[in-house]
């Protein structure tokens, strides 16, 4: 290999001891080498290389390469890298594998590691580097590649878990780390598979997955030592190091399962509220034609008192129906956003007075003064009307219902002494066609009227809750009250 410099030829080798035809060899060796070798100066030109150099910076000859000025200096992609490679190798003489970018004369990006020494003269001044560059860029694409994976495994909520041949853990990413209740410096610590998963099989697990794979529904205590449902993907692998690993994917179908629960839940409720509002509308519906054909048929046999109390058996059963199917509208069209509210200044307190005739075994107590409320009247009606029948069927034998201010705000509360609701449905309660673990389906129960009375509620700017306290069971609806004029949100 020659040095060319400022036009002339020089061997590499010329300063070395030996006769012509040893030179010449050596001279051959080097420019056969595929490694890539250079000779530069300070100012960044190559004043020597190879073959092999040509070919990584992507000139066709060694010649075109001499013949860029300033190669070395503008091939690096990163100038700062290149500031630290001269002040590593002048501060210690030599750099060994130096990781750094080189753009080729086509524009592409390579990755290289350069082992390079700096060669001084008699008065130690600084004469030229000399080095070897290997390509990287496989080494580097792969180490990339396996890099982003790794952070998508360890970002990912599955569980990825991988084992040795022996069950000692070798890798875990987040997710099964916090299953497993583990830290990630102790999965380092290569745990037995015993010492995480108790009563865990280990040959069994990797006969079955062993050669094909394995996947099925598995139960696995989690770290409190809840037994969680996994759906688990086993394969088996052979290392480079001639050893046998097992890994494991695995989705937690805990979720999964409680929203199929519940959509059965729901299924079942709804199945048994389609037959309860037939129920509930056909009694009514029957008594209304008996009533009616009774007063067609007889109506001259019957006196004034008779004929009034048919009529109003008819108006009690048409009424019943009417606040049935008024529900059955809020819950239709409130999740399409279609129910009407329509707002004013109302006093709630002579709104229930105006209630009470209809139930006289509720105890009313109603203050002296008025209460204005910024309401739709008809529809707070149905919100009351609702809280008491839901008393009625559900709750206790007394029901007491009360009115007061509170701040801003209007309350209403129904309260009744019965057994409550038990505190895991405290809010369940409020979903359409749910009823309470246990309870009984009693006549005109159809699982919307709290529904409804929430729904209403808060299109209004209120709220309707539950509370249970000194062994009363109260509902409360909350609406702003008039002074203050909220326009409650559409």
């Amino acid at each position: 290999m020659t040095v060319q410099e400022t036009g002339s030829a020089k061997p590499i080798m010329s300063g070395m001891p030996g006769n012509r035809s040893e030179g010449a060899e050596l001279e051959d060796l080097f420019r056969r080498l595929p490694a890539a070798v250079y000779r530069s100066s300070a100012d960044g030109d190559v004043l020597a290389a190879n073959q092999a150099t040509a070919d990584l910076l992507g000139y066709d000859s060694v010649e075109q390469l001499l013949a860029v000025d300033n190669v070395a200096e503008w091939s690096h992609v990163d100038p700062t890298r290149r500031k630290e490679w001269r002040r590593s190798i002048e501060a210690k003489g030599t750099v060994h594998g130096f990781r750094q970018r080189l753009r080729r004369r086509d524009g592409e990006i390579v990755w290289v590691r350069d082992t390079a020494l700096a060669v001084y003269d008699d008065d130690g001044e600084l004469r030229f580097y000399e080095g070897v560059l290997v390509d990287i860029t496989a080494e580097v694409q792969a180490s990339n590649s396996s890099s982003v994976l790794s952070g998508v495994l360890e970002s990912t909520s599955d569980l990825v878990i991988v084992f040795d041949d022996e069950g000692h853990l070798r890798w875990a990413n987040g997710a099964s780390r916090a299953f497993l209740g583990i830290t990630e410096e102790e999965a380092r610590s290569r745990p037995h598979v015993n010492e995480l998963i108790h009563g865990m099989d280990w040959e069994r697990i990797v006969r079955f997955a062993a050669p094909r794979g394995w996947s099925g529904e598995v139960t696995v205590p989690d770290v409190s030592g809840t037994p969680c449902p996994l759906w688990a993907v086993v394969t088996v692998h052979e290392g480079e190091d001639d050893r046998t690993y097992v890994a494991a994917m695995a989705r937690d179908l805990t979720h999964m399962k409680s929203t199929q629960q519940r959509l059965e839940e729901l299924v079942t409720a709804k199945d048994v509220f389609v037959a309860t509002v037939s129920h509930e509308l056909r009694n009514p519906l029957t008594g209304v034609m008996g009533l009616a054909e009774e007063l067609r048929d007889r109506f001259t046999e019957f006196g004034d008192r008779e004929r009034h109390d048919l009529i109003t058996l008819i108006a009690h059963q048409a009424a019943e129906m009417t606040w049935l199917v008024d529900d059955l509208l809020v819950a239709a069209r409130s999740d399409v956003g279609e129910v009407a509210i329509v707002p004013e200044t109302v006093d709630v307190v002579s709104h229930l007075t105006g209630m009470t005739g209809n139930s006289g075994a509720i105890a009313w107590d109603l203050p002296d003064e008025s209460l204005p409320a910024w309401i739709d009247p008809h529809r707070f009606r149905q919100i009351v009307r609702n809280l008491l029948s839901n008393a009625e069927r559900h709750g206790g034998r007394n029901v007491r219902v009360r009115a007061e201010r509170v701040g801003e705000n209007v309350v209403v509360s129904v309260s009744d002494d019965g057994h409550g609701v038990p505190a895991e449905d405290a809010e369940r309660i409020f979903e359409a066609y749910h009823r309470a673990e246990g309870s009984a389906v009693k006549k005109g129960s159809v699982g919307l009227g709290l529904s409804v009375a929430r729904r209403l509620a808060r299109l209004m700017g209120g709220e309707v809750d539950y509370v249970h306290e000194d062994g009363w069971a109260t509902f409360r609806v909350t609406v702003p009250a008039a002074d203050g004029l909220r326009v409650p949100a559409p």
